[in-house]
């Protein structure tokens, strides 16, 4: 295993037009290096970077250097979108990890885990079974975004001791929001305020809900769609993934009482719908008829949801909405919902066609309507089979 050192000197991250600036430090293997900033403000990219990530993520950079240059590099991301290429955990780990020098963690729990098949596997789950990828692997350098996030007690005891007995070996890097866990760690911080441009909109505002599926059942054409059980109280999100025609949409459109099913759906609070084809709403209307509507002629509605519209580059009211860009009218759709007052929103194809300034400040304003209180179903295409995962996508997926 080499040593591995990782300098900064007045370093820079680079995403289309936006600058993430980072403080100096120099880090060196074994050992643990934290990236500290608030969401949004460039930790995730700044991880990709280090990994080498930088070609397929479009991402430029200055004053980063890596010793050696050939450093075996591994990203662990905040939310286990697992290729399943196993049938178990272990399954899984022998094909990933092929020519690990690591053992197991040995753990009970670990090895339960491991023996289960990943199809029933839970979002902590699956995440440890990545941390336990970087740990057998045994990288030079080890990225984890947020490794400690969505877990419960007894799965962050494991992400714990697998991080720090790794970085008796790796240089592991971290990134979070929060202060450091680890006495005398390296520590770096994102100096950037925000990763968006400084714009500031109003908070949005939900109401309380709540969602219960049981045994819903769903069949359109030759597609058979199966949800055994999901429950969402306020604050809490899930995203349903999987390839195109899987039925992600169909789903949506069943817990929105759009089509017909089979099985019980409890839905709780009034309902906000963001479609994946943006062109469903009229074409004689104008974005202010929009934004009208979708705040039910709510005065405060409308004065929030036209403000931050303008500052993300949405300015014409009275333009026709069917004239404005795929992004602008998925934004015209979903601020005033984000204003209105609505328990739940069921978000199709999460922010396709935001560009990256926008879309993160879109995931703010997402993430602070949930910690207000309201409940999030959104859409994503990934992985090779339908699934629903615990949280929403990253700003960047």
């Amino acid at each position: 295993m080499a040593r591995a050192i990782i300098k900064l000197n007045n370093a820079e991250i680079r995403v289309d037009s936006h600058v993430a600036r980072l403080s100096d430090t120099i880090a060196e293997s074994p050992g643990i290096l934290y990236v500290k900033g608030p969401n949004g403000s460039g930790k995730t990219i700044f991880l990709k970077t280090l990994a080498g990530l930088n070609d397929i993520n479009e991402i430029s950079s200055t004053g980063i250097i890596i010793e050696p240059g050939d450093a075996r590099r591994w990203f662990v991301p905040q939310d286990p979108w697992l290729i399943t290429l196993g049938d178990t955990g272990f399954d899984e780990l022998r094909l990933v990890v092929k020519e690990n020098t690591g053992k197991v963690l040995d753990n009970p729990q670990v090895y339960r885990v491991l023996r289960k098949r990943i199809a029933h596997m839970s979002y902590g789950e699956r995440k440890i079974i990545e941390i336990i990828k970087a740990y057998m692997i045994e990288p030079d350098i080890a990225c984890f975004d947020e490794p400690f996030s969505g877990l419960d007690k007894q799965y962050k005891g494991i992400a714990v001791q697998a991080i720090n007995d790794l970085a008796g070996k790796s240089l592991v890097v971290i990134a979070t929001n929060k202060d450091a866990e680890t006495p005398g760690a390296k520590e770096v911080k994102v100096l950037a305020k925000q990763f968006k441009d400084d714009i500031d909109p109003p908070v949005p505002v939900a109401d309380k809900g709540e969602i219960i599926i049981r045994n819903l059942f769903i069949r359109r054409g030759d597609n058979t769609i199966e949800v055994g059980e999901l429950k969402l109280r306020s604050g809490e999100a899930s995203t349903i993934i999987g390839p195109n025609g899987s039925g992600k949409t169909t789903t949506l459109l069943a817990i929105a009482g759009a089509i017909k099913y089979r099985g019980e759906i409890i839905l709780r609070g009034k309902t906000g719908f963001i479609p994946d084809d943006t062109l469903l709403v009229s074409p004689g209307v104008t974005l202010n008829d929009v934004i009208l509507n979708l705040c039910h002629a709510d005065k405060d509605c409308m004065d929030r949801s036209l403000f931050t519209l303008q500052e993300l580059g949405v300015r014409d009211r009275d333009k026709p909405y069917v004239a404005l860009s795929d992004g602008q009218r998925r934004l015209a759709l979903l601020i005033p919902q984000l204003f209105s007052g609505r328990a739940v929103l069921l978000i199709d194809s999460w922010l396709e066609g935001i560009d990256m300034r926008r879309r993160t400040v879109v995931y703010e304003l997402i993430r602070q309507y949930l910690e207000d209180g309201g409940i999030i179903i959104a859409t994503l295409p990934r992985g090779d089979k339908f699934d629903v995962v615990e949280g929403i996508p990253a700003p960047y997926d």
